[in-house]
């Protein structure tokens, strides 16, 4: 369980600026020798809607980035704030920052725990998404004694450049509730199989993913969220937010030759230790019909037509 104890005044008030500013002003500068966090809600977020792992954006979400000045873009991620869930989180793998300059042992540096944005940890970091204005935001006590685990979205070990970006993936809002068999299953050989040909140079230029889990109801998926019922048959508890019947991952790959290729997974929300991961791909079309998102709408749309319309598995690695 986390545990944080602050500082006095002096300390108190840093924190209470740095929060009440977004964490930082300005924007990410990739190659900066300073790695401070920065991140952009709405209008200050929007330019980067143009990136090419990002799907497209629904008019009444929040579009959030969050961000370190040395590394760049950590992810963003679309929020919805009436049903206080992530409708999607999305970024990068690039050679800049498939590197591993921290590791999640660290927050609890052999019982000694470790100092974070002011806040002093001895294990994961989960905390509030402070760039989420507080009414629509969820919360620690949201998954306290409710059967679910905090599933991270943007896998954690995806994003290792450094502390901040790290840190970053704990927020709430880069979680969804999952089971445990399911999170530590399925979902887990899922991030490991993403993790391990992100981090293998030689077989990408640059990956672009895009996660998540149902939300919004679609022609294919016409009750994307666990009812209270089904909750409670799973559990014997009850959760106050919502719970994906299923959970998705969207994977686009630049190659070395430049070349596009494109897959994607499909779950559903159960306990699941499986490792036979090919048999849980789809199309990006079919993803798409399923959630309905736009995955990589910024590609030409030649590419886009053309991958996206594939599934291929002899072009990925098993």
């Amino acid at each position: 369980m986390k545990k944080f104890y602050f500082y006095p005044i002096l300390l108190c008030a840093t924190i209470c600026l740095v929060a009440c500013s977004k964490e930082e002003n300005g924007s990410p500068n990739p190659g900066s020798n300073e790695d401070r966090l920065v991140s952009l809600i709405g209008m200050e977020a929007k330019a980067y809607q143009q990136r090419l792992e990002v799907p497209a954006v629904k008019d009444q979400s929040m579009f959030i980035v969050h961000s370190t000045t040395k590394y760049g873009v950590t992810y963003t991620e679309e929020w919805d704030k009436l049903q206080k869930t992530q409708r999607w989180a999305a970024y990068a793998i690039t050679d800049l920052n498939a590197i591993s300059n921290w590791n999640r042992n660290n927050w609890n540096n052999g019982d000694k725990g470790t100092i974070w944005k002011g806040a002093y940890y001895d294990s994961d970091p989960f905390q509030e998404d402070s760039v989420i204005p507080a009414q629509y935001r969820t919360r620690l006590s949201d998954y306290y004694g409710s059967g679910f685990t905090r599933g991270h979205i943007v896998n954690s070990q995806d994003r290792l450049m450094s502390q901040n970006a790290n840190g970053q993936t704990f927020y709430l809002s880069n979680m969804q509730p999952q089971l445990y068999n399911f999170n530590s299953g399925i979902w887990l050989n899922m991030e490991n199989w993403v993790h391990n040909l992100g981090f293998n140079k030689s077989r990408r230029k640059t990956l672009f993913i895009a996660k998540g889990g149902t939300t919004t109801p679609t022609e294919s998926i016409s009750n994307p969220l666990l009812t209270a019922q089904e909750i409670n048959k799973l559990t014997n508890r009850s959760i106050s937010i919502p719970v994906p019947r299923y959970f998705w991952m969207a994977i686009l790959r630049l190659d070395n030759n430049d070349q596009y290729h494109a897959i994607a997974f499909w779950a559903e929300h159960k306990s699941n230790t499986a490792n036979n991961i090919k048999d849980y791909t789809i199309s990006i079309d079919e993803l798409e019909a399923r959630t309905g998102i736009d995955f990589f709408p910024n590609l030409p749309d030649d590419v886009e037509a053309s991958v996206e319309a594939t599934r291929n598995l002899s072009e990925w690695n098993w």
